[in-house]
């Protein structure tokens, strides 16, 4: 063996080089949870920026999405139901101006959605074709208030030559643009699913390798703090005492930080955003069937086809076993007269699936605090709803089609109105969790911004107690 392998041989057995390398593996642990910490309140923030500013936000266009364009489908059935009297209910001009209103806001949500969707996808396909058949619908929706305005058609009685043109509109608009317009919403949740699991993942990933590097930089500081108590026989080094009760804080307030980063951002999805989205599905679904009220008076020929699709809609909102309208009115009444509880969830009857759809046991288990008289209030109103469909299909039955149209008008086309109240008390309860979801992401950002400086001036000071700790024990050998 050579002189210098000798000597380096030598060397590495000496107390000061003992102490320079356990040093050295305080230094790297230290560094180590630097890194690892960084790393992870990087994901961390990342997953509330994607449901913050990205997924979430794109997810509640696409619901805005499919409420404009039914609404845009209610205000041409509306306004070809008045006919000549332009003056029912709200008037024609008001009808009109929503209708407006309503592709304007489509409009707005389409540009949304595609602005947050990045290249080829299918959603941005699906977006285009929506745009693209929205077109194609106005035209049709335009022809039919042409011929209607022609032919001057009477209240109610729509000209039949208006009616082929009204027919393709709606049949477009339910075969093809409001299907894609709830596959948008669909895609938007997977995405915003997805997103918000891979995030949780990585977090919960790099928890471990913290609390593991962490109690790496514990055990390597003890470690040095008990080789110079060996070996130099001083009870304590104060420096590298700060130094582990620092990695001890430094960790753990880390963990705490993304586990309530964690709870923030899982609570704003599900009491926020997902509920909220639920909501606006269900304003979405309840918007169409009043349009399906319309076209019921509007197109005789079809009425039956009318009623059942209005059947099928209403139990996607809210659910009780019904075979028919009329049972479904006396479930409905049951459902708001019972709430709190709601009827077939104690399971005393097997065969009784419960209270479904978007405002059925989901709504009341996504219900925070104080929120429990909105819910009261939103079904009220959705029975209040049922109510006047159920007098508008029994005038209609009975032949007497002006006071069905009168009722008509009166559930859309006032403010005090059956569903201007339904509408009025949906979008309080869904205010409460859109609340919720931007009060999850706001409190998440608080709990980690403060680790944006925490922790790089931690890691130093951390390195700075090391370095005097240790120096003036090498000191003693210069």
């Amino acid at each position: 063996m050579s002189e210098r392998g000798t000597r380096a041989r030598r060397w590495r057995g000496t107390t000061p080089a003992r102490v320079r390398l356990l040093t050295l593996t305080c230094v790297v642990a230290v560094a180590g949870l630097f890194g690892s910490a960084a790393f992870t309140l990087n994901q961390a923030r990342d997953g509330l920026s994607v449901l913050g500013d990205d997924a979430g936000p794109q997810a509640m266009a696409t619901t805005k999405l499919y409420l404009a364009l039914a609404d845009m489908d209610a205000r041409v059935a509306d306004v070809l139901l008045m006919g000549t009297d332009h003056e029912l209910g709200s008037g024609r001009e008001d009808a009109l101006e929503r209708y407006g209103n309503s592709r304007a806001r489509a409009n707005e949500a389409l540009l949304q959605a595609a602005s947050l969707t990045e290249g080829d996808t299918v959603e941005k396909k699906n977006i285009r074709a929506v745009l693209d058949g929205v077109g194609a619908y106005e035209q049709l929706a335009a022809e039919a208030r042409l011929l209607n305005d022609e032919a001057q058609a009477p209240p109610g009685r729509v000209d039949e030559a208006a009616l082929e043109p009204y027919r393709r509109a709606t049949r477009m608009m339910h075969t093809e643009l409001l299907p894609k317009a709830f596959n948008l919403g669909l895609d938007s949740s997977a995405i915003v699913r997805a997103n918000h699991e891979e995030r949780q993942e990585a977090v919960g990933l790099g928890l471990l390798w913290v609390g593991a590097v962490g109690a790496v930089a514990v055990a390597a500081l003890l470690g040095l703090q008990l080789y110079l108590r060996a070996r130099f026989r001083r009870r304590v080094s104060v420096p590298l005492a700060a130094a582990t009760a620092g990695t001890v804080l430094l960790t753990a307030g880390v963990t705490l930080a993304l586990f309530a980063s964690g709870d923030h951002q899982r609570d704003a999805k599900e009491e926020g955003l997902d509920a909220a989205m639920a909501l606006s599905r269900a304003g979405a679904i309840v918007t169409d069937m009043q349009a399906d009220e319309s076209r019921y008076l509007v197109d005789r020929e079809m009425a039956d086809n009318y009623q059942q699709v209005y059947l099928e809609r209403a139990q996607q909102v809210l659910f009780r076993p019904a075979s028919n309208l009329e049972a479904y009115y006396e479930a409905i009444d049951e459902v708001a007269a019972a709430y709190p509880d709601l009827p077939g969830t104690d399971g005393s009857d097997p065969d009784d699936p419960g209270t479904l759809g978007y405002l059925g046991q989901n709504a009341q288990d996504a219900l925070l605090p104080g929120q429990e008289d909105a819910l009261a209030g939103v079904l009220e109103s959705y029975n209040a709803l049922q109510n006047e469909d159920r007098a508008l299909r029994s005038a209609a039955g009975s032949g007497d089609l002006a006071g069905a149209l009168d009722i008509r008008m009166g559930i859309a086309h006032t403010e005090d109105g059956a569903f201007q109240a339904y509408e009025t008390a949906l979008e309080e309860l869904t205010g409460l969790h859109v609340g919720a979801f931007t009060e999850g992401i706001e409190r998440g950002d608080a709990v980690l911004a403060p680790w944006t400086w925490l922790l790089p001036v931690g890691a130093l000071l951390l390195l700075v107690l090391v370095v005097l700790g240790v120096r003036p024990r090498l000191a003693e050998y210069r």
